[in-house]
C-alpha cells in the first residue's frame, strides 16, 4: 500500500520557475551520474523517510525515468560527504505520480545508528518517473549522490508495499505485500523470532502476496520477503515486524510506552508521537502525545493502535488509561477522544466505540476507566482516535499507562468507578503505602510484560522489596471496584 503524503494538492501551485524546485522543474538525471546538490532552494512537501521536520525546510527535487524495468539505487553514502565541506547528514524521498497527486514510493533518512548518509534499493518499471527529493531537515550544507539502475530479471518487491501484518490468534499473523514489478511467478517469505540470523528461520513459498507465519503466543516475529521468478530469486528486503496476540483473558495486558525504541516495537501503531521530557509521564520513562489541528476547518485526524491481543467471549475486560493536556493557553482547549475497537488497526475496521469525550480539558493527569464486553472470542485492536476540531491554538492530548484487566464472566462482575487512591514513595525501594477512603479488598501487582508478581498486603501497605528494579502496575480493589496506577521499584 502506497504511503499518501498528506501536503499535496497546495505545494503543487508552488510559483517557484527555477529548475529543481519542484516536481514540474525536476532535473533529469541518468544512471551512473554523481550529482552534486549545492543549496536547498526548492518546495518541500513531506517526508518519505521519517523523522518529521521541526520546521519546514526546502527541498531539491530530480527525477529518472527508466526505459527498462529493474531496480534503481541512489545514495549519498560517499567518502566526500565528510560533514566539513559537504554535509554528512542527509535526509532522501523517493516520490511517484503526477505533480498533482504524488505518493511516496521509497526513502531512507540514516543509513545506520552511526551513519547519517542515505541509501535506498527501490524496484522501477519501464517509462514511469520517479522523483528523487532531498530535503534539508538536517543539514544546509550540499553534499554529492549517486543513481545507478541495474537491470535485474528477478525484481525485489517495493518495502513501501508492506501492508501491516495482522495478527489471526495468539500464535499466528497474516502478513502482505503489493506485487513485485515484473510479476514473478511467487514469493519466498523467511520468518522466525526477533533477531533470528537468516538462514536459520523458516521459509514459506506463495504464489499469492500474503502469507501466513506462526510463532509462540504474544510473541513478535521478523519476517523477509523476496520475489521468486522459477530459477532465479531477487534480493531479500527486510527485516520488517509481525505479532501474535497476546491473551488478555488470564493476565490482563499493562503497557506504559516506555519502551525507547518506541511503542512500534511492541507492536503499537499510528501517527501519535513519543514524549519522554522530565516530569511529563504520568509514570515511568515515556508518554505519547498528539497535538491538535490548528486549520480551523479541519479536525484532528490521528489514531494510535494497540498491539493485538485476544479476548475470550463472554468476559468483561475492564479498561484504564491516563490523559492530560499539555498547552500553554487559557483556557484549555476541550479535547475530542475516542478509544475503539476492532479486528485490523485502521480507521476502517474500528467499528465500535468503546469510550469517548468532546470536552477533556484536563491539565494534570486524569485516569479514565471503561469496560469492553466480548461477544466473539478472537484478535482486537483497540484504537485511539483523536479527532478534535480545529482551533488557532494547538493543545498536546498526552495519554500514558493503558491497562486492561484480566477478563471476568458477565458484566455484573465488574465495576468500572474509579477507585480513588494514592501510592507513595514512588519510585520505592522496600514499600508502597496506600491512600484510599475505602477498605482494600485486594491488591495485584502486574509487570509491564502482563505476568503477576508476589507481593504482600499488610493494611495499606505493599511489600514490593522481592521484585527486581523496573516499572510495575498496581491493581487496588474495594468495594467501589478496581483502579490502576503504575509505579517503579528502585
Amino acid at each position: 500500500m502506497k504511503k499518501v503524503l498528506s501536503t499535496l494538492g497546495v505545494v503543487m501551485l508552488s510559483q517557484f520557475s527555477f529548475g529543481q524546485a519542484d516536481c514540474a522543474g525536476a532535473l533529469a538525471i541518468a544512471s551512473g551520474s554523481t550529482t552534486t546538490v549545492a543549496s536547498y532552494t526548492g518546495t518541500y512537501i513531506g517526508t518519505c523517510a521519517g523523522s518529521g521536520a521541526a520546521t519546514t525546510p526546502k527541498a531539491m527535487w530530480y527525477k529518472y525515468t527508466p526505459t527498462a524495468n529493474g531496480e534503481v539505487t541512489v545514495s549519498s553514502n560517499l567518502t566526500q560527504n565528510d560533514g566539513v565541506l559537504k554535509t554528512d547528514d542527509t535526509r532522501l524521498s523517493i516520490i511517484t505520480g503526477a505533480c498533482t497527486a504524488l505518493s511516496c514510493y521509497g526513502g531512507n533518512d540514516d543509513i545506520s545508528a552511526s551513519n547519517y548518509l542515505s541509501t535506498t534499493t527501490f524496484p522501477v518499471s519501464a517509462g514511469t518517473t520517479y522523483y528523487i527529493v532531498w530535503d534539508n531537515r538536517w543539514s544546509d550544507l550540499g553534499f554529492d549522490f549517486t543513481m545507478n539502475f541495474n537491470a535485474v530479471s528477478c525484481i525485489r518487491p517495493n518495502e513501501f508495499s508492506i501492508n501491516t501484518p495482522i495478527a489471526t490468534n495468539t500464535t499466528g499473523a497474516t502478513v502482505s505485500w503489493g506485487a513485485a514489478v515484473g510479476a514473478p511467478a511467487s514469493y519466498d517469505v523467511e520468518y522466525g523470532a526477533t533477531g533470528f540470523t537468516q538462514g536459520s528461520g523458516t521459509t514459506v513459498n506463495t504464489t499469492t502476496t500474503s502469507a501466513s507465519i506462526s510463532g509462540a503466543a504474544g510473541a513478535t516475529l521478523s519476517y523477509y520477503l523476496r520475489s521468486n521468478c522459477t530459477g532465479s530469486q531477487s534480493a531479500w528486503i527486510g527485516p520488517y515486524r509481525a505479532f501474535t496476540a497476546l491473551n488478555a483473558t488470564t493476565t490482563g495486558y499493562p503497557y506504559g510506552f516506555d519502551n525507547t525504541s518506541g511503542f512500534a516495537a511492541d507492536g503499537w501503531s499510528g501517527a501519535w508521537s513519543t514524549n519522554n521530557a522530565a516530569g511529563n509521564p504520568q509514570a515511568g520513562a515515556q508518554m505519547v502525545f498528539s497535538n491538535s489541528s490548528t486549520v480551523a476547518t479541519t479536525a484532528t485526524d490521528r489514531w494510535l493502535y494497540s498491539r493485538p491481543i485476544y479476548l475470550t467471549a463472554g468476559n468483561s475486560y475492564q479498561i484504564t488509561f491516563y490523559l492530560r493536556n499539555f498547552t500553554a493557553a487559557t483556557p484549555i482547549p476541550a479535547q475530542s477522544l475516542q478509544l475503539k475497537v476492532g479486528n485490523q488497526p485502521n480507521p476502517a475496521a474500528q467499528t465500535t466505540t468503546v469510550w469517548s469525550t468532546t470536552s477533556f480539558a484536563a491539565s494534570t493527569w486524569t485516569q479514565m476507566t471503561t469496560q469492553f464486553n466480548a461477544t466473539t472470542s478472537g484478535v482486537y485492536y483497540f484504537g485511539f482516535y483523536h479527532n478534535t476540531p480545529g482551533a488557532a491554538g494547538a493543545v498536546s492530548l498526552a495519554l500514558d499507562t493503558f491497562n486492561i484487566a484480566a477478563g471476568v464472566l458477565g458484566t455484573k462482575d465488574v465495576n468500572t468507578k474509579n477507585v480513588k487512591f494514592t501510592i507513595d514513595p514512588n519510585p520505592t525501594s522496600d514499600v508502597l503505602n496506600i491512600k484510599t477512603d475505602s477498605k482494600i479488598n485486594a491488591v495485584s501487582v502486574v509487570d509491564m510484560a502482563g505476568r503477576k508478581v508476589d507481593v504482600k498486603l499488610n493494611g495499606s501497605q505493599v511489600d514490593v522489596r522481592s521484585l527486581s528494579t523496573g516499572t510495575y502496575l498496581i491493581n487496588v480493589e474495594t468495594k467501589d471496584g478496581i483502579s490502576t496506577e503504575k509505579f517503579i521499584k528502585k
